[in-house]
Parts: structure tokens; sequence; C-alpha cells
């Protein structure tokens, strides 16, 4: 039988939903169906998608009352979080918000710098969405079904084996590209921080504290957290990040600093991630530099006999 592409639909209003799925049938495409944000999350860890139709307005859980928009865009989040990888300017997994909100020019501004591929509209219109469905699909290199399994997909990673971490730097929208393991993956500026707070410890033969992070003394510290997040589909179950005494956090000993773009990074424009660079630069090699067309690396961290 032949294989056909398979779409995820995350819509809590079932006549909705069943039109959804119509109109996926009339372009041979299959389609699992979810309400909530965690059945979606589920789903996009145990079955490979070949895109996502998502709605806004959801419910967090199956037994939740009422849906909401944050959800949505939360479930819009943790994909991108973890199914980064591009071709060309388009996302290699492509996700179409559905959703009467996205009418709002905000609400449409915002889900397209997350990570947004396109934006249906409600009420449907079946040929738009068709149309809209195969212009995503063709945009990420799924014209057809066979070509999906041509798509790279993440390497394992052994906690056993070094786990090289560099940054190349490239920004896409407001993140920026990183890579565990030859794993790509895009981070907030935050953890971007953090993870910049990190490599500067290691490279200096210490840990790093919330403190210095931007926690106090008194609080719990959800930077690392949304760290580990983050990192989750490049690295899988593997942790990175050993918590310590009193607040403080380094990197377990298999991981070696790779190349990182100072340049790049520099041009982030953002006062916190440059003085972590610079540190990095004085420790690692020579200085870094804001240049023009000049690209500054960090050598490979090499562990101590």
């Amino acid at each position: 039988m032949k294989e056909r592409h398979l779409a995820l639909v995350v819509e809590d209003h079932s006549e909705t939903a069943e039109d959804l799925v119509q109109i996926l049938e009339s372009i041979d495409c299959a389609s699992v169906v979810v309400d909530n944000a965690e059945d979606a999350e589920k789903q996009l860890q145990e079955k490979s998608f070949c895109l996502v139709l998502l709605d806004l307005e959801i419910k967090r859980a199956p037994d939740s009352i009422k849906g909401h928009v944050e959800h949505g865009k939360s479930v819009l989040r943790t994909i991108r979080a973890t199914f980064n990888e591009h071709r060309e300017t388009f996302y290699s997994l492509p996700v179409l918000i559905v959703s009467g909100f996205a009418r709002e020019t905000d609400v449409a501004v915002e889900v397209m710098k997350t990570g947004a591929s396109d934006i249906i509209h409600k009420p449907l219109n079946s040929g738009q969405v068709s149309d809209g469905i195969r212009q995503a699909l063709q945009n990420s290199g799924r014209r057809t079904h066979e070509a999906c399994g041509a798509i790279p997909r993440k390497r394992g990673v052994n906690s056993d084996n070094d786990i090289v971490l560099a940054i190349p730097g490239d920004r896409i929208r407001r993140r920026t590209r990183v890579t565990v393991a030859g794993n790509p993956v895009e981070l907030t500026d935050a953890s971007l921080k953090i993870l910049l707070h990190l490599m500067v410890a290691r490279q200096k033969g210490g840990r790093a504290n919330k403190a210095d992070m931007g926690a106090s003394a008194e609080q719990g510290f959800k930077g690392i957290s949304n760290l580990r997040t983050e990192l989750k589909l490049a690295l899988g179950n593997v942790n990175i990040v050993e918590s310590k005494y009193h607040g403080e956090y380094c990197f377990i000993d298999h991981v070696r600093i790779g190349d990182c773009a100072f340049d790049k990074l520099l041009q982030i424009d953002d006062h916190a991630i440059s003085t972590l660079v610079e540190k990095l630069g004085r420790i690692s090699g020579p200085p870094a530099q804001k240049s023009e067309g000049n690209s500054s690396k960090f050598p490979p961290h090499r562990r101590r006999s």
C-alpha cells in the first residue's frame, strides 16, 4: 500500500477537526487527531509527522474544561524547540496555525515569529486550506511522502562518548542556533546566556552559580530547567548539565566545547551575551572583538590529563 503524508491535527472543536481530516484525505494525507496540548506533545514524541495543523485555543490536558490560546502557543514553542531543522528558509516540519484568533494582527505576527509556517483562518475554506497544506509541504521539501524519508534525522547521543557543544551562531528569528553532538537546536536569548555561563565555567574548570545567572540566592532557578527543555530533542534523554550544591551547575565530564562564532554572537547586540562572549574569548583564545566580516572561533576544549 502506498505510504501517505501523516498530519497531526490539534483541534478541540470536533466539527472543525472532522473538516480538517476530510480536507487532508482529499489531498491523500492521513491524520491523527488530538484535542489538547499534552496529547499533542506525546504524539510528537511517539510518531514521525510530516506536518502539523494546530489550533491556538486548545485545552492543556485531556481533563481540562476550557481551552486557552496560550496552550496552543506553548505547543508551537515546544515544536520549534524540538523540530527546528530547516530547508533553505523554511522549517522541515511545517506547522500551520488554524485559528480565528489569528485574524488579530498582533497574534498573527507573534505566531509567525515563534515558528508557524502559515496561518489558516476560521471559518475554513477547503480550497484555501488544501492549497496552504500543499504549499507548506512543498516549501519544506516534502512534496511527496517519499521525500520525507530523505530529510535528515537527528543522530543519537551517547553520554559515554564526547559530546561536542558548538555555537555556529546563526539567528533564526529571535533564536540562536547551537549544535550538540552534531544535532542543531535553536535557543532563546535567555537560554543562550545560561549556556554561555556554563561554557565560561567549563573553560575555567569550575562551576556556574545561579546568582551569577540571574537568580537570587533565596529563589529557585528555572533558567537551567528551561535550557534543558530546549536542548532535549537534540539530546534525547541525555542531560549534559549537572546540579551541584548551593545552586551551582556545570557540564557533565563528556561535554567538549567546539567552535563558536564570535562575530555572529556579538551581532545579537545584547550586552550580557557580548560580555560572556568576551570572557570566553579571554579564556579560550584571542579577545573577542566586533569586526567587519572577520570570523573568530573558540578552539576546542581540551581536557586536563
